[in-house]
């Protein structure tokens, strides 16, 4: 990706205005300290343009997510990951192999309070340590607007600043970040189960060949963002998530959804149903087997669904009264109440007996088959050896496309 640089120099900067003289003029294009909801990337994207000549911040906030932009004369210096941007920083600086005086060292060691304070940070670093700082500025400003393009819904607020001090950053044109994102953007947008950067990732078969890896294994705990995989393996965040993409098909991995925050600025998003949990359809899961339930979990939550895991059928019924999923997967060989003995506590409720309920077990017989259309209930096998892991996948798929309308797959 390449896109058109501008260094600041003395002749380039800014003249001083006074707080009130900048907020004079930006009120006339974008309102100041005004929260603007709902809008699209393409109507965010068209709104920061609208910002020419201007400085200041601009808090964008997703469901999920939230950025601070820092505008400088109508074009990108930085973008901020509010929760992650330092310590992406020093990751790329150890990576990087970037060495910086003891000063700002300490600098980077404690949190800025404000954006002036991170630009003051980044500002060292770059004049200490150009061509090194140019390329990982870069890196991270571009992995930030590709996590902004992948989400649907913005909140929008603007604050202009007066500053009394030169920015001595490179900036970006906002044309020029925009053409060299929308072709990454769009492999994401094709792949099957990675949807955004900041997702994170779970093994979910310890024994295939690439969970042999220490580092693979390390990066794949539940911990790990796509693009502090991609950082520690040292690639580029694309192939790293096309490589998660493929073993997330194969049942290797699953890529976990992204959480839901709590929004500071917009009160009420306009929340996307593809990504919003509260919308996807509640899946209970009856196991006594903990691996079971995990690895099974982590396939229907990497799919969008709502989860209930219960590991005690005792407790079955009355998790599901409370509860009210949409569809049930149950086992049949469980200590305290068999499946069989389950479904039917269930069906003496009324308020559950139109749930549809899927017996799930490893002994695929004839007479496990007939008991389960007695019960009325759906029958699937547990895979019981690598070979079945996709068919496994595709029965559940199918099973939660014919009982569950609302799913999203």
């Amino acid at each position: 990706m390449t896109q058109t640089l501008q260094d600041d120099d003395a002749s380039n900067l800014p003249k001083e205005t006074s707080v009130s003289q900048t907020i004079t003029k930006s009120i006339n294009i974008i309102p100041v300290d005004e929260i603007i909801p709902d809008l699209t990337y393409a109507s965010l994207m068209a709104m920061l343009k609208l910002l020419k000549n201007h400085t200041g911040t601009v808090n964008i906030e997703t469901s999920y997510l939230s950025w601070k932009i820092f505008i400088h004369r109508g074009s990108i210096a930085f973008i901020e990951d509010e929760s992650e941007f330092l310590l992406t920083l020093k990751r790329k600086l150890k990576i990087k192999k970037v060495h910086f005086p003891e000063d700002i060292l300490l600098s980077a060691n404690s949190k800025p309070i404000n954006i002036i304070e991170t630009c003051d940070l980044l500002g060292k670093l770059y004049a200490h340590d150009h061509e090194n700082c140019l390329m990982i500025f870069k890196e991270i400003l571009l992995e930030n607007l590709l996590a902004i393009s992948l989400e649907k819904k913005f909140s929008l607020l603007w604050n202009p600043l007066a500053l009394n001090h030169p920015i001595i950053l490179p900036i970006w044109q906002i044309n020029d970040l925009e053409n060299a994102i929308a072709k990454v953007t769009k492999q994401w947008q094709n792949f099957t189960n990675v949807r955004h950067p900041y997702q994170i990732v779970q093994l979910l078969d310890p024994e295939c060949e690439i969970a042999q890896v220490p580092l693979f294994t390390k990066v794949t705990n539940g911990k790990y963002r796509i693009c502090e995989i991609a950082d520690c393996f040292q690639q580029h965040i694309t192939r790293t998530a096309h490589k998660l993409d493929e073993l997330a098909e194969k049942q290797t991995v699953a890529i976990l959804p992204l959480t839901l925050r709590s929004s500071k600025v917009n009160e009420d998003p306009a929340l996307d149903q593809a990504w919003e949990p509260q919308s996807q359809p509640k899946v209970m899961i009856v196991d006594d087997s903990p691996l079971l339930l995990k690895q099974f979990g982590n396939l229907l939550k990497n799919w969008g669904y709502q989860l209930s895991l219960v590991n005690d059928s005792a407790n079955a019924t009355r998790q599901m009264l409370l509860e009210k999923p949409d569809i049930v997967f149950i086992d049949i060989n469980m200590p305290n109440l068999n499946g069989f003995d389950l479904i039917k506590q269930i069906r003496r409720q009324p308020s559950l007996a139109s749930i549809p309920l899927v017996l799930v077990t490893s002994e695929n017989t004839i007479t496990n088959n007939f008991r389960a259309k007695w019960a009325n209930c759906r029958f699937l096998s547990k895979p019981l050896k690598s070979d079945d892991i996709h068919e496994f996948r595709e029965q559940v798929r199918t099973i939660l496309q014919d009982s569950v309308s609302r799913t999203q797959l």
